[in-house]
């Protein structure tokens, strides 16, 4: 009775152990993104999350006026729920307003401050361009958003702002629907299985650090072949982006993704510079990726020649790699600053507005 009594024991000081030192890990986890992004629990505990539901679009926004503080990055909003400076409801006599629209790369997500984000640094190259001109350019990116979500973000909130050009950066978050669409469904019976709260920054860091592990040797073969992959569905919104402009009266300009990791770098390389790729579409590997961002470009690509858009080919001016690339797909300060230089030099060259 005692050995079995000091067995219980020694288990319950081995949990109560074991969940101290999560408890630990899990609030230095949440102290250090809370300094760093000023983002954390402690923000939803405050009802003060970064992103909302917008009852007036049904979009996913940042949260309206808020100043999001951290060291590494500062997000700064406005009235519209975009990391972009305040903006009139109708623009002023002679001005220009461009609005760059998609995800986190164009939202900034790793960008120290709203001004280096690249469409600030486009407005600063277009103001020098036009010294007597009003410029605006309107950071219409928001993290997570996939082609289906900016072109309602171009419906609901950029076309009512009269643009007078829209460059769409899009992103790779479509990839996910891939991989979800891939997923075997499951049935199971019993108890029910027990989920962890999607903010707990331990297990994000578990998953993170062990994505090597679910994707496995570079070299065999991917879990979900990507020529297999049905683009028709993202042809579709292509057009529907294309074609809802062209009704708006707006010019739009398409732009390709650009990614850090190539084919042409060493494998050790492209396997540190995907990780964060693998991480979100674990039904491809590095080979599949690669093959899946040159399918996507190509149908943007395509899309210009058939529609008539121009297209700026960003993934053949930006280099892979640490210098321009904070991990698989966000730039570093570098990567936005030849982003804003390419875009305006493309602009320039094909006497777009703004140019």
């Amino acid at each position: 009775m005692n050995r079995t009594a000091g067995a219980g024991r020694r288990i319950a000081t081995i949990v109560v152990s074991a969940a101290l030192v999560f408890v630990a890990v899990e609030t230095a986890l949440q102290v250090r993104s809370h300094l760093r992004f000023g983002q954390s629990v402690f923000n939803a505990l405050r009802g003060e999350t970064r992103y909302v539901e917008d009852e007036r679009t049904g979009l996913k926004l940042l949260r309206p006026n808020r100043v999001f503080p951290g060291q590494d990055v500062e997000i700064r909003t406005n009235s519209l729920g975009l990391r972009s400076p305040e903006l009139a409801p109708q623009r002023a006599p002679g001005s220009l307003r461009v609005a760059v629209v998609g995800a986190s790369t164009v939202m900034g997500e790793l960008t120290r401050s709203n001004d280096a984000t690249f469409p600030a640094l486009l407005a600063e190259r277009l103001r020098a361009h036009h010294p007597q001109r009003a410029i605006e350019v309107v950071n219409a990116g928001i993290s997570g958003y996939r082609l289906a979500d900016q072109l309602r973000m171009l419906e609901k909130v950029v076309l009512p702002l009269q643009p007078d050009l829209v460059i769409v950066y899009p992103g790779f978050n479509d990839f996910a629907d891939y991989c979800r669409a891939a997923a075997p469904a499951t049935t199971r019976q019993g108890l029910p299985l027990l989920t962890l709260p999607g903010w707990l920054l331990s297990v994000e860091a578990v998953r993170r650090h062990t994505a090597f592990l679910r994707a496995g040797s570079p070299s065999r073969q991917t879990l979900l072949d990507p020529a297999a992959v049905d683009l028709q569905p993202y042809r579709a919104r292509l057009e529907g982006l294309v074609a809802r402009a062209r009704e708006a009266g707006v010019p739009l300009v398409l732009a390709t993704n650009a990614r850090a990791y190539r084919p042409e770098q060493p494998l050790e390389e492209q396997m540190r510079l995907s990780a964060q790729a693998r991480h979100f579409n674990p039904c491809f590997d590095l080979p599949g990726l690669n093959a899946l961002y040159d399918r996507h470009n190509g149908e943007i690509l395509d899309a210009g020649r058939r529609l008539g858009v121009p297209v700026l080919p960003l993934h053949e001016r930006i280099p892979g790699g640490r210098a321009y690339f904070a991990d698989a797909s966000h730039f570093t300060l570098a990567g936005e600053r030849l982003a804003a230089d390419t875009i305006f030099a493309f602009l320039v060259r094909r006497g777009l507005p703004g140019a």
